[in-house]
């Protein structure tokens, strides 16, 4: 018997129409009242899709909804764009906890740094990049090229499958 359980794939279940353009526009950085403007619904309907999204993919958080939604090509990846600068592996690093769906205290734990050096760098990363929050973080992190398909390990122990035929 061995003494780790396999990790479990996520269940990769397709999101709704509805919960995909909520996504889209997720991904694009809106906040939650823009987005119920825009689709004319309320913040709360927002949240609890946004949450079953979450629950769909086996994510939890926006920022690692919108990477799993990439993974699994549930939203269109953004195009590639010219970093206007090169990263550093502190940055990328980073980066990629976000996308995975880390806490600061996640990301703490792991690199053996305070919380409040995680939350620092995390702040730092946004505005260097001039990210709106951390779902539209992410979506940078796809177009700079410093997020992609091989990044599939969630903080939630859960491994994102991506499509067949990407």
């Amino acid at each position: 018997m061995s003494a780790r359980p396999a990790r479990p794939s996520a269940p990769h279940l397709e999101l709704t129409p509805a919960q995909a353009r909520i996504a889209e526009k997720v991904a694009a950085g809106k906040s939650t009242d823009a987005i119920a403007s825009d689709l004319k619904i309320t913040a709360g309907t927002i949240n609890v899709q946004m949450k079953h999204c979450g629950q769909k993919l086996g994510v939890s958080g926006r920022a690692a909804v919108v990477h799993a939604c990439y993974v699994t090509g549930q939203l269109t990846r953004p195009e590639k764009a010219i970093s206007p600068e090169t990263f550093s592996d502190v940055e990328t690093e980073t980066w990629r906890m976000i996308a995975i769906g880390a806490t600061s205290m996640d990301y703490a734990d792991r690199a053996r740094i305070s919380r409040d050096e995680a939350l620092q760098r995390m702040r730092a990363l946004r505005e260097r990049v001039r990210a709106h929050n951390d779902p539209h973080l992410v979506t940078l992190g796809w177009a700079y090229n410093v997020l992609d398909e091989s990044l599939v390990e969630m903080v939630s122990g859960m491994v994102l499958r991506a499509p067949t035929h990407v």
